[in-house]
């Protein structure tokens, strides 16, 4: 038999701003793309020479693409409202646009996480998290990402298993 998990060991439910364009991810980004076009250029005056003539510029090709994803993707990072009701995520980006779905943590850095929201719609947004949006509800975030969905809501997936204890 499938046991949900006592209300005292779930999430609050919790709404917590998305930044959209983060100057710390912004600053990461350059940093690394800048990191990318030194160690580029450093190959290109010593090691280059001993390649086949059109590897430096497919090199540099590549470092564009690269750079240029990443800017693209951060520019494109949505501002709005992450909110939580114990059930499912929502993303309200303006007043006509709203996501549900559930949300995926791929990068967790205790102060900043990065996460994708997979819409019922079928589309995937990203998103940047960052704690010093709203410092008082941050832990309260933090144990909602982490948080199974309540017990018997439609289109979750049953994962709590007989004698789950808390997470």
């Amino acid at each position: 038999a499938v046991t949900a998990l006592p209300s005292r060991y779930r999430a609050p439910a919790v709404q917590y701003p998305t930044s959209g364009r983060s100057a710390w991810l912004g600053a990461a980004l350059a940093l690394g793309s800048a990191a990318g076009f030194a160690v580029l250029l450093a190959w290109c005056g010593w090691g280059a020479s001993a390649q086949p003539a059109w590897m430096a510029p497919a090199a540099f090709v590549l470092w564009l693409v690269a750079s240029g994803m990443a800017w693209r993707f951060w520019s494109g990072l949505p501002a709005g409202t992450l909110a939580w009701d114990g059930q499912v995520w929502t993303l309200q980006c303006t007043p006509q646009t709203l996501l549900r779905g559930a949300l995926t943590v791929d990068l967790d850095l205790q102060r900043r996480m990065a996460v994708r929201l997979a819409a019922t719609d079928g589309s995937t947004c990203w998103l940047w998290l960052e704690q010093n949006l709203e410092p008082l509800r941050w832990g309260d975030l933090r144990r909602a990402v982490y948080s199974r969905p309540g017990h018997g809501v439609a289109g979750a997936p049953e994962q709590a298993s007989e004698g789950a204890g808390p997470v």
